[in-house]
């Protein structure tokens, strides 16, 4: 077959080299293609392995060692993008985040009313997640007059409530004789029920002068009253 080759004449002998030299081209990219792409997987799938087994070291670290404080020189665990690669909960970011700011230490204390939410990131067990939730509560409550009103936040640590106090409670106050039913409703202690039963208490026999106005409304049992007492004018 060689032989015959050197018979043909020589524009046809140009035109099989050039396509023989076409295929060998295309045939050596598709080989280099695959190995690059090969490689950049192996690379990506070793990365990824790599940060699930840091992660999981870190874990493992702060169940062995529960009551250590951890001063944060790099933020790790505050990005979004890393909670939902790892399948973090806001209460599980919110723990990893809190081992790694400055802590205050047991006997000091945070004023609840008054604390932005730097001030109740230092509080141990709290990080961006329930510091974000103590003031937005607050703001809704009108201001917290109990500590004991955390427990009003779902997961919240109970543990927590040791390092913050209230003091000198003055709760912004309801006039349930001018607001209106849906005004009414916007406080979380009073629901749809009991913001009616209000409004029609009021149009039925005038302006209330006491929450206990309301005692034979099946809508305000004692514990509702007792709770709306402190955020009520007349």
């Amino acid at each position: 077959m060689i032989r015959e080759f050197f018979y043909l004449q020589k524009s046809d002998r140009k035109v099989i080299l050039s396509a023989l030299c076409v295929m060998l081209i295309a045939f050596g990219i598709i080989i280099f293609t695959g190995r690059a792409e090969k490689d950049t997987n192996t690379f990506s799938s070793a990365d990824t392995i790599r940060k699930e087994k840091k992660h999981q070291a870190y874990k493992q670290r702060y169940k062995q060692h529960p009551q250590m404080v951890y001063v944060r020189t790099k933020v790790v665990y505050r990005d979004t993008a890393f909670r939902r690669g790892h399948a973090l909960s806001n209460q599980e970011h919110d723990s990893l985040v809190a081992r790694y700011q400055i802590k205050i230490s047991e006997g000091e204390h945070v004023i609840l009313n008054t604390a932005d939410t730097a001030a109740l990131k230092t509080v141990p067990g709290i990080g961006p997640y329930f510091a974000r939730k103590i003031v937005q509560y607050g703001q809704r409550l009108g201001g917290y007059v109990s500590v004991d009103q955390l427990d009003e936040i779902e997961d919240f640590p109970l543990d927590s409530k040791d390092y913050l106090v209230v003091q000198n409670a003055s709760p912004h106050k309801l006039n349930i004789n001018q607001l209106s039913l849906n005004e009414l409703k916007r406080h979380p202690y009073i629901n749809f029920y009991q913001a009616r039963a209000i409004t029609d208490y009021r149009r039925l026999h005038g302006p209330i002068k006491s929450l206990y106005d309301l005692k034979l409304s099946k809508d305000f049992p004692q514990e509702a009253i007792n709770r709306l007492l402190p955020y009520v004018a007349y």
